[in-house]
């Protein structure tokens, strides 16, 4: 350990500090970590320029501080070398923990330098911190951030539970359930009998905000709660990060004014597709095979439409459409749907091209009677497109049942060309099926120039149990470990904002679970559909083959 009064004088006689931060100073606040840190970022450093931080105490649940790891995390993705970060410490044993720390959660090669000087270490429970993460929607909006009080930071970053999506999102459901968002597991209303207005403030509505104002544990969360502790970026982190220009709602306590700014819209369940992953109630073609398997009575409509009237939703939605930011597209395939393409035409039509489009497609439709969607977004500046793809060539045939793979291949292609300008990325579910073929996926497509290494999200499938990947026999665990951390020896350096790695790094968590394989429920799901398609799961999947059966 070094006196403080000599480091300081070799520091200056070694080093140009271009500024300091205290990490004490921003507690477990690390939205202004990112920003203090973004301020000091130059296009280039020269070989002696360092910016030192400084950390005195830390917050611990492993065996390595999270303020640390968050550190790492935040120079990671505001895009500093590490080799530019000088680290004061009184934390005796830093260097092992930061050797962790580097292993796991960092991209670069380079290191912290890091000095160790005289004074006390102050080790803090940390079992209620959440460590920064590498996705956290944070860097979209360092503008906004610096506009936030300290009050309205700590809520929307720094809560274990509070959701600013109650307060600017709606999601109707093709069953006619209405919840704020897609990964809420109740309803708040039912648009088949209420108008959404009048959802808005129901009562519903009124206690859920007042819970999230509280930071209370609400049960339908349960799928943020669950990702967030795979250290996997939820829905609620991307949201409260995405729209924090809307905190000032909150003002308006439990019954804010009917302004919809995200608008989550699955008119009906039309769909060209039956994926293993999928039901009737999302896929109209699902009809046909759950009748056949004994899933679905045969006398249940094939086409679901929400709403009290036929174009109820798209009306509806119309009457927002001054207050609409963002648009999410799903279904069924919403590109196949005839009233997203009449949104599109208003959103036109009055000259909002900034809306924010973000579509979840299958890839396999890009018009509709002869209208291409290119030309539909020509005037479009914001467009998002997550392409729902698990696999690829016969193994994606398989498990999106009518999948046509040149199909998927073309489309890519075609927007490629056309609109290279999209913000484009594979959304693949994961599932027990694919779990070991999604890397060699990944890898393919950037191989064939499709993607860039960070194009890549893993969309962490909950239900049906039998087919989540925390439910696989141990020997597949083990292999699928073994493969994802092969993989991330890939991708960590070439996906520097750890937009996919994050997924592949969530995935090794999920499987580290004492969840058991039910090879009973797994092969009674699959060998009816099977059956029924003529086809094989091992003969697509061959990796499977020692599945217990």
């Amino acid at each position: 350990m070094i006196p403080l009064q000599m480091l300081l004088t070799s520091i200056r006689d070694n080093y140009q500090i271009v500024g300091t931060i205290d990490c004490n100073s921003y507690n477990n606040n690390f939205a202004d970590l990112y920003i203090a840190l973004q301020e000091l970022k130059q296009d280039s450093f020269s070989p002696n320029q360092r910016i030192m931080v400084t950390i005195t105490a830390d917050y611990y649940k492993q065996q390595h501080g999270v303020v640390l790891q968050s550190l790492q995390t935040i120079v990671n993705n505001v895009d500093i070398s590490n080799c530019f970060i000088l680290l004061v410490t009184t934390n005796a044993n830093v260097r092992a923990e930061y050797k962790h720390i580097h292993d796991t959660y960092n991209f670069d090669d380079t290191f912290f330098d890091i000095e160790i000087i005289d004074g006390s270490y102050i080790k803090l429970s940390g079992d209620d911190i959440q460590a920064y993460t590498k996705n956290s929607g944070i860097t979209q909006n360092i503008e906004q951030l610096t506009k936030l009080s300290q009050k309205q930071k700590d809520l929307l970053f720094n809560s274990k539970n509070f959701c600013i999506v109650p307060w600017i999102s709606l999601q109707v459901g093709i069953d006619n359930k209405v919840a704020p968002c897609c990964n809420y597991s109740g309803e708040v209303g039912d648009a088949s009998l209420d108008s959404l207005e009048t959802i808005w403030n129901n009562k519903n509505n009124q206690k859920l905000r007042a819970s999230m104002l509280e930071d209370r544990t609400v049960k339908e969360c349960q799928q943020c709660i669950v990702e967030e502790q795979y250290n996997k970026t939820s829905l609620r982190q991307s949201i409260n990060a995405d729209f924090s220009h809307h905190v000032n709602r909150l003002k308006q306590g439990t019954t804010p004014d009917y302004k919809i700014a995200y608008f989550d819209s699955r008119f009906n369940n039309l769909c060209n597709l039956s994926c293993r992953i999928c039901y009737h109630g999302s896929s109209s073609s699902w009809h046909a095979p759950a009748v056949a398997v004994g899933l679905l009575d045969k006398d249940t409509p094939v086409f679901l439409k929400a709403g009290r009237s036929k174009h109820d939703l798209y009306l509806q939605v119309n009457e927002q459409i001054d207050n609409i930011e963002r648009m999410y597209f799903a279904g069924g395939e919403p590109l196949i749907m005839e009233d997203n393409y009449r949104i599109l035409d208003e959103l036109d039509r009055l000259g909002k091209h900034q809306v924010e489009l973000i579509y979840n497609t299958n890839m396999t439709q890009s018009s509709l009677k002869g209208r291409s969607i290119f030309d539909v977004w020509k005037n479009f500046s914001n467009i998002t497109v997550g392409a729902s793809l698990d696999a690829e060539k016969t193994r994606a045939e398989y498990i999106r049942t009518g999948t046509k793979w040149d199909d998927v291949i073309k489309f890519r292609q075609q927007m490629l060309q056309k609109r290279p300008d999209i913000n484009f990325f594979v959304c693949s579910t994961l599932s027990i099926i694919n779990a070991l073929h999604v890397p060699d996926f990944h890898r393919s497509w950037v191989d064939k120039d499709l993607i860039e290494p960070h194009q890549f999200k893993i969309n962490t499938l909950h239900y049906p149990k039998w087919l989540a990947v925390e439910t696989a026999p141990l020997y597949l665990k083990d292999k699928i470990i073994e493969k994802y951390e092969k993989h991330l020896d890939w991708l960590r350096p070439l996906d520097r904002q750890g937009s996919a790695t994050n997924g592949f790094e969530s995935v090794i968590n999920q499987v580290q679970t004492d969840a058991k394989f039910d090879s009973k429920l797994f092969w009674k799901n699959i060998k009816p559909l099977d059956a029924f398609y003529k086809v094989n799961l091992l003969d697509d999947f061959p990796e499977l083959v020692d599945l217990p059966q």
